[in-house]
Parts: structure tokens; sequence; C-alpha cells
């Protein structure tokens, strides 16, 4: 079963599956794991697949400091610009009421992609993400750079370490865009988008392009440093050696694949679903200025998006 709604659109229900994709030349509901080497759709004639998973690793936050405190030393040494570091935090509560938890995500977060489906070869994921990773409109293609994170509400400008992280992921998608044939792009001043608990430095970004061309640049543009980290390349490597536990679907890419009403979102603020458990998986910007206590405390407030709602 899958239920979903985009902001602004009905509650859509659907029974079935996913079934792996090898490419993006089909039109539905789709969902990928971090890097893309796994893409999904959903199907409503998909045959059951049996699935069996044990629980994520969970990090402690003595083992995430330390390790946080050698991945600021690497990266003041240049081995990169930003990395994300991501982990996994486990809730407590017994007998978790899935739907109850996605009926409270559906009126609490307007504007994200609230979702909550179980599958036999997946699992069971539940998520509410604001962030679009590409959103056709009328008149433009439309994304977001979304980065750097303040507690929503909290009475402090943000830091210039934000503002670093934030230019960085900008510069990014700008360099990516650009290399569109006419795409006509433009850059929105920068503002801040509150989703819940946390709020966020925003740009937006529209251009054209034809359709044609969707593939190549998701291929090109996600993931982005504000999941990844910057040089892309070089982030995904520290990465598959730093993190204990497998992203699976979280900063994967979630949504819509439909000619002419594409909208696709970077899939965060989510979370597994294991035996009545549930695992939400979150993360931080780390750059040369970061400190590791407050990454620790910037993922526990990015956690608050599904665990308040417990």
């Amino acid at each position: 079963m899958l239920h979903y709604r985009f902001p602004g659109e009905d509650l859509i229900s659907l029974s079935g599956d996913f079934i792996e994709l090898q490419s993006f030349d089909k039109q539905g509901f789709i969902i990928t794991d971090f890097n893309q080497r796994n893409k999904y759709i959903w199907s409503e004639t998909a045959s059951p697949q049996p699935y069996k998973a044990s629980p994520p690793f969970c990090i402690e936050q003595a083992d995430y400091l330390k390790q946080a405190t050698q991945l600021i030393k690497d990266l003041n040494k240049g081995i990169a610009d930003k990395i994300v570091f991501s982990r996994i935090k486990h809730s407590a509560l017994e007998n978790l009421d899935a739907k109850l938890l996605f009926e409270r995500m559906l009126h609490t977060y307007p504007n994200a992609l609230v979702y909550y489906f179980h599958d036999t070869s997946i699992g069971s994921w539940i998520g509410a993400t604001p962030e679009i990773l590409i959103q056709k409109t009328p008149t433009a293609y439309r994304t977001m750079a979304l980065a750097g994170t303040k507690l929503a509400g909290e009475d402090r400008e943000f830091t210039f370490k934000e503002y670093n992280e934030h230019a960085l992921v900008t510069e990014f998608i700008e360099g990516q865009l650009r290399q569109i044939p006419g795409a006509q792009l433009k850059v929105s001043d920068i503002s801040e988008l509150s989703q819940g608990p946390v709020t966020h430095l925003l740009q937006e970004l529209t251009w054209q392009m034809p359709s044609t061309v969707l593939p190549l640049l998701l291929k090109h543009l996600h993931p982005t440093p504000a999941v990844a980290g910057l040089p892309q390349k070089i982030a995904v490597q520290y990465l598959s050696a730093l993190e204990q536990h497998e992203r699976r679907l979280y900063s994967g890419i979630i949504g819509r694949m439909k000619e002419g009403q594409e909208q696709l979102f970077v899939n965060l603020r989510c979370a597994q679903i294991l035996d009545n458990q549930l695992y939400a998986y979150v993360g931080g910007g780390f750059t040369a200025d970061s400190d590791p206590e407050q990454e620790w405390q910037e993922t526990e407030n990015k956690s608050k998006t599904l665990l308040q709602l417990l």
C-alpha cells in the first residue's frame, strides 16, 4: 500500500508494490536510494516479494562526536569543502501507530511531500520532505538550494558557517544548470524556510530545458551538496567509509515522473518502520568551521520533524 500527498493536492492511496527500474523511462510514483543505484516505481499490479531486514545501525553520541571530530580535521586538511554526515535515531516507543503518525504529518506539514508505504520488497517507510529537487511549473523548471539549519523561532542570525554551507549548495546547483543550452537560469535572493522544528536558508532556481534532458540532469545533480557534500564524488567516497549504516532511501529521490507534471523531492525527514519501531534518518552538513556538539544537536532537532508527532 502507498499513501502520499503533494503540497496543495489531494491524498492518493494505491495498492500494489514497488518494482525496480533501470532508468527513468516510465511514468508514476518513483523512489531511489541515496546514490541512485536502485530505482523503483510503484505498480498496482506488482507481485509481492519477500522482505526481511534487521534493525539499522544507530551510532552512540560518543562515537558520533569522535567521528565528527576526525571529519572536521580532515576538512581542515582540505579533503573536501563539505561533507554531510548522517545517522539514525531510534524511537523507543512501543507499538507504533504508523497510520496515526501519517495523519498527523499530513496536518502538520501542508507544504511538504508526505508519504507512507508498506512494500514487500523494500519495507515500510514514512516521511515529510520539503526539499524540491526538480519541479515542472507552467513556465519553467524549479529547484531549491536548501541548507543551513537553526531551530524554528530561535532568536539568532544564521552564522557564517551556515551561510557558507548554503552557498556551496547554491553554487553547485547553479553550475550544473548553466551547462544546459538555453537554460535562462534565474536565482532568487536568499530567504528562510521553516518546516516544523527547524528553519533553513533557501534560494530558488528556475530554468528552461526540454523534458528529454531530465534523466541526464538527475544523474549529475543528485546527490547535491545538501545531502552528500562537495566535491560530489569525493564526498560520496568519504561517506562510504565514514558512515556505518546504509542510507537506503534516505536522501534519495522521491516523487512523480509524469510528462509536464514532474515533481521530485529529496527524501529528507524520513524514517524506516521495522517491527513497529521507528528509525529516523537525519544528517548535518560539516565544513571546516563545524562544531561536533552543535552538529549532533542539529540532527536531534531535525529528528523532531517525526518524533515530536509520536
